[in-house]
């Protein structure tokens, strides 16, 4: 069975409406591949495993080409399950607000937990490759501020970040769906650009994996 791997970036729960644009997608998305598992992660909610100095040792084994050992490999076992989760996925949605103009802080944990040497990439000739070739992504992100390609667009680190992060790693085919500018606009306003987005998500997720 083919897996989605949600990964949900917002605290807010029924309050977030870059939750509320996601939730249209994976409706959507049920009804197309119901024999897909959607399988959720909340950086928030879950307890994720803190990079201290000695974890981060084990990132320079692995990049020496060596194998994680002894208590060395014991203590990167909870890193390991959420790297062998992602791996596992076939295609990911990435639910995140824009937080001072970037990614909230524990979705930026997750990623430095998972994005690790003989995993997620690796060196050859002195080049990275990245090793998760062939996947697609989604990623539904609500912001305050207008930064569509106007002055204000060079302030949005979200999109340039997440783009760079996955497509070292192999992942290139990334879909946006930005709900902006949400605030400082009347409350009418804001509810119809969710709904804009909500439409153009569920567009989105019936021509996802149909698509190249």
């Amino acid at each position: 069975m083919h897996k989605l791997l949600h990964i949900v970036a917002s605290p807010r729960g029924d309050q977030s409406r870059t939750l509320r644009v996601a939730a249209a997608f994976l409706e959507r998305f049920r009804e197309i591949h119901p024999d897909w598992l959607i399988d959720e992660l909340d950086v928030f909610d879950d307890e994720l495993p803190r990079l201290t100095g000695r974890q981060v040792d084990g990132k320079y084994v692995l990049l020496d080409g060596r194998e994680l050992y002894g208590e060395l490999r014991d203590t990167w076992d909870e890193i390991l399950q959420h790297i062998t989760r992602f791996k596992e996925a076939r295609a990911y949605l990435v639910s995140t607000p824009m937080w001072n103009f970037s990614i909230p802080y524990a979705l930026k944990q997750y990623i430095d937990l998972i994005v690790q040497p003989r995993h997620l990439f690796h060196y050859v000739d002195g080049r990275s490759e990245g090793l998760l070739t062939g996947r697609r992504m989604v990623v539904v992100s609500a912001r305050g501020g207008d930064y569509r390609p106007t002055q204000a667009c060079h302030y949005d680190h979200v999109e340039p970040y997440l783009r760079t992060l996955f497509g070292f790693v192999g992942i290139v085919d990334i879909r946006f769906v930005r709900v902006e500018p949400l605030d400082g606009v009347p409350a009418a306003a804001a509810a119809e650009t969710v709904e804009q987005a909500s439409h153009t998500a569920r567009s989105v997720a019936e021509v996802f994996l149909a698509e190249g």
